[in-house]
């Protein structure tokens, strides 16, 4: 592959200043997950199988309400063809696997090591041969119960395919966290993707996530993309020739929960300082929203402040005679939050022990140069620096745009204020007149006319009858 390809993204500005030469060294090959050997042609799946001594497999759908067929057919089949790939390899000597720390989410703390599969992976991969969509669409909530999602299911599913089908090879796991933007290297704050944590800060930031549904004081888990880059490169190293060999399949947990934990309100405090800091150019409304553990408030919430004003919104673009797309937008924020609830009602302790003994083995040189310790990240500056690789990378905003961005959250800060005291003025305008009165008194009356018609109350009545 020519260098000048890789001209098209920043991601790797750094190297193309200081060594350009080395991406001259990449070789694109062409190939699909999803397909029967890769998808590769005899041509490039016979120079892998001669010139390839280190394999990654980071392919995989991360989609939560991925249908079970997909999910299967990437996560699982995906990682069967891979694992086929890797014996005609001659000279192979690591085969890094990543999956998650969430693939056994069922249980509250999770060490490094392989449990035991909720079902067998055969068996499932053949279900979803014989069953048709909408059967196994409806037996998908059975099969992976007691986890949340399609998601979670295979890729535990995939560590036992990998240990089973890879037996002899030299394998090695990786259980990311949830993986944000990158902290350290190969530039602060490095985003392409609004997957996870990104969609919830862009939602955020441009005024449009108004709620979260989560526990108070629960820990979150999100750990920079370098960090678990820099494990594998390290893990790939000790699985062929390094110093530290643990007992059977190696597993490394990298997570940040148990070594550099972050609580919600911590977060909160966080955000509120980055969105003003790095804010958006043109935010649909003051970022200005609020966590709440309970229910029913969080989906009142969501109807007043995203459903209802996104159907009025549509409803205005319909008599201009132009596409209505609010709702359709709306609903998908809100799938996709709905999603993530799972995620931010739990607290899970993942054990680092083995991941930690990785690290002591390095030199001083080695721990600078393949940095995956986290005890030595702030959450506050990371942050600031991940609000501001959103609005580079993902909003495509310049920085030099930040005193305008400022100036307009200034004006939708007045406008917030504004709309907040007229909605109070109207309640209470509401609530001061005779039509409220009487308002009142019929819902009274209503409400005890229903009443008296409940067995319960019937019956009350009549012992009081009774007994007078």
């Amino acid at each position: 592959m020519n260098g000048s390809r890789f001209n098209r993204t920043t991601l790797f500005d750094k190297i193309k200043e200081s060594q350009p030469e080395v991406l001259q060294k990449v070789f694109a090959v062409k190939g699909d997950i999803t397909m029967e050997g890769l998808g590769l042609s005899d041509e490039d799946e016979a120079r892998l199988a001669d010139e390839v001594n280190v394999l990654f497999h980071a392919a995989a759908t991360i989609n939560f309400t991925e249908p079970m067929r997909v999910a299967v057919n990437m996560n699982m089949l995906g990682t069967k063809r891979v694992v086929s790939l890797a014996r005609k390899m001659r000279n192979l000597q690591a085969l890094v696997h990543v999956s998650t720390a969430y693939g056994n989410c069922h249980l509250p703390e999770v060490y490094e090591e392989l449990y035991p599969a909720p079902i067998d992976p055969g068996r499932l991969i053949q279900l979803t041969e014989w069953l048709d969509d909408k059967l196994l669409e409806d037996i998908t909530p059975r099969l992976v119960e007691p986890r949340p999602n399609t998601y979670t299911f295979t890729k535990a599913l995939a560590e036992h395919l990998l240990v089973n089908d890879g037996e002899g090879l030299p394998i090695t796991i990786i259980r990311p966290s949830i993986v944000c933007g990158s902290w350290r290297e190969p530039i602060p704050g490095w985003v392409d993707n609004l997957f996870a944590f990104t969609g919830l800060l862009v939602g955020m930031g441009k005024g449009v996530l108004r709620s979260l549904y989560v526990s108070n004081g629960i820990k979150l888990d999100f750990i920079p993309v370098d960090v678990p880059i820099n494990l594998m490169i390290v893990s790939a190293w000790n699985t062929a020739v390094g110093r530290y060999k643990p007992e059977s399949v190696p597993i490394y947990c990298c997570s940040t929960g148990t070594d550099q934990p972050l609580t919600i309100e911590e977060l909160a405090e966080h955000l509120k300082k980055s969105v003003r800091k790095y804010p958006f150019n043109y935010p649909l409304w003051y970022p200005d929203g609020s966590a709440k553990n309970i229910k029913f408030l969080h989906q009142l919430h969501v109807y007043a402040v995203n459903i209802i004003p996104a159907y009025i919104a549509d409803t205005i673009m319909r008599i201009l005679g132009r596409k209505p797309i609010a709702v359709k937008l709306c609903n998908k924020m809100v799938k996709a939050v709905s999603a993530l609830e799972y995620f931010m009602l739990r607290d899970w302790t993942f054990h680092t022990s083995k991941t930690n003994a990785l690290w002591r083995s390095l030199s001083p040189a080695d721990q600078d140069l393949y940095h995956f310790s986290v005890k030595d990240l702030d959450w506050d500056t990371y942050i600031q620096t991940y609000q501001k690789g959103c609005k580079q990378y993902i909003m495509k905003e310049e920085l030099s745009t930040i005193p305008f961005a400022k100036k307009m959250m200034t004006r939708m800060h007045v406008l917030h204020r504004i709309v907040q005291l007229c909605l109070m003025y109207g309640v209470w305008c509401l609530l001061s007149t005779d039509t409220a009165s009487a308002f009142y008194s019929a819902c009274f009356n209503g409400a005890s006319q229903l009443l008296s018609l409940t067995p319960a109350f019937v019956a009350a009545e009549e012992a009081a009858a009774t007994g007078s």
